[in-house]
C-alpha cells in the first residue's frame, strides 16, 4: 500500500459516500485510476468498504473484557465461537495482566450483565480470571462497524449456541435475547420477533 493508496483509504474513511471522480479530483488522477486501485485494494484483502453507525446517537453501551487464557489454543477456541456474534466488536490478543481482549455492544445494562455472567466468553473452559467494565458510546470514534441486521439463526439459538428461549434471564425479561434469533425483543438491531408481531397488527 503506497502513499496514494493510504490517501485514498482516509478520503473513504472521511465520507464513505464520497464519488470516485471527487476522489480522483483531490488524488490529482482519473475516476477510472480510482477505481483500479481501489479494487485491488478490496481484491487484496486491505480494505473492506463498510458502514458506521453513530454509536451515541444509537445509545449503544459497551462492555470492555479482559480475560487470561491458558494458551493459544483456548483464544482460538473462543475466536471460532463468538466470531460471528453480532455483539462483538473486537477480539484481540494482548500483553500485559490479560492476552485476550473483547469489545463487546449492547442495548442495556441488563444485556450487559447477560454479556459477562451468562452467555460469556469468561465461562469458557480453559479461561484462568476476566475483569469487565462498562461504558456508554465512545468519543472516538463516533461510528462503529456494528452489524445491525445479521443472518438468522437457527430458531431461538445463538450464534454461540445458547437457547435465549430456555434462558432464566430472558424469561425474567432480564435480557432481550441475541439479535439473529427468533426470539430477540430489543430495538437496537433488526428483529424478526418485532417484524411479525408488525404483521400481526396489520391483519388484524
Amino acid at each position: 500500500m503506497d502513499n496514494v493508496d493510504k490517501r485514498l483509504v482516509t478520503l473513504l474513511q472521511e465520507n464513505g459516500r464520497k464519488s470516485l471522480s471527487e476522489i480522483g479530483k483531490k488524488l490529482e488522477m482519473s475516476h477510472v485510476a480510482v477505481s483500479k486501485r481501489l479494487d485491488k485494494l478490496v481484491k487484496e484483502d486491505k480494505v473492506h468498504v463498510t458502514a458506521g453507525v453513530n454509536a451515541e446517537e444509537l445509545d449503544v453501551k459497551l462492555l470492555f473484557m479482559g480475560l487470561e487464557v491458558d494458551n493459544i489454543d483456548v483464544a482460538e477456541r473462543i475466536k471460532e465461537k463468538y466470531q460471528h456474534c453480532p455483539r462483538l466488536l473486537m477480539l484481540a490478543p494482548v500483553t500485559g495482566s490479560y492476552n485476550l481482549i473483547a469489545v463487546m455492544a449492547a442495548e442495556d445494562t441488563w444485556s450487559l450483565q447477560s454479556i459477562v455472567g451468562t452467555c460469556s466468553m469468561r465461562t469458557e473452559q480453559g479461561v484462568r480470571r476476566s475483569e469487565s467494565w462498562f461504558g456508554n458510546a465512545p468519543i472516538v470514534p463516533t461510528f462503529l462497524q456494528l452489524n445491525l441486521a445479521p443472518e438468522n439463526a437457527n430458531g431461538s439459538k445463538s450464534p454461540c449456541k445458547v437457547d435465549c428461549a430456555t434462558c432464566k434471564r430472558y424469561i425474567d425479561e432480564k435480557c432481550v435475547g441475541c439479535p439473529p434469533t427468533s426470539v430477540y425483543r430489543g430495538k437496537l438491531w433488526s428483529s424478526s420477533l418485532t417484524e411479525r408481531k408488525r404483521r400481526g397488527k396489520r391483519k388484524s
